[in-house]
């Protein structure tokens, strides 16, 4: 009686806290932007404490994911429009979606400061901004 039917019951997916308390990007002490991220297996499913993101048939492609939300270039575009400790979708307004599979332009499999440095290329960001994000974002495991 507690289960809410859902599209996302049989998929792999990526879980967001709901909320995150962060000091404001710039303000001199790199901030995390978001909090500890998961990745959940079909028919695994969390509280309202958490947002579901993703509905992957794969597990591949549900941690390609996982690791985008884990990447700096990714969380600084979240803490720009983040005025509060909340994650409501349009915190997200500003992140470009993905190719998660396989086939991507992005090597999923890196390491996430590897991955940050495709994403920077794929975009085209100046070593000024690319020195913003890694002074003010706070690395992730």
């Amino acid at each position: 009686e507690f289960i809410e039917e859902n599209d996302y019951i049989d998929t792999f997916n990526v879980l967001v806290p709901e909320g995150n308390g962060c000091s404001p990007l710039g303000a001199g002490i790199p901030t995390p932007v978001l909090g500890t991220t998961f990745v959940i297996e079909p028919h695994e499913g969390s509280a309202d404490t958490f947002l579901t993101v993703g509905k992957f048939k794969t597990k591949y492609e549900a941690e390609a994911l996982h690791k985008y939300i884990k990447t700096k270039f990714l969380r600084v575009l979240v803490g720009a429009k983040k005025v509060t400790q909340h994650n409501p979708k349009s915190t997200w307004v500003c992140v470009p979606l993905q190719d998660f599979s396989k086939k991507s332009d992005i090597n999923w499999k890196a390491s996430l400061a590897n991955i940050d440095k495709q994403l920077y290329k794929k975009y085209s960001l100046t070593d000024e901004e690319v020195s913003f994000i890694e002074t003010n974002v706070k690395e992730m495991e």
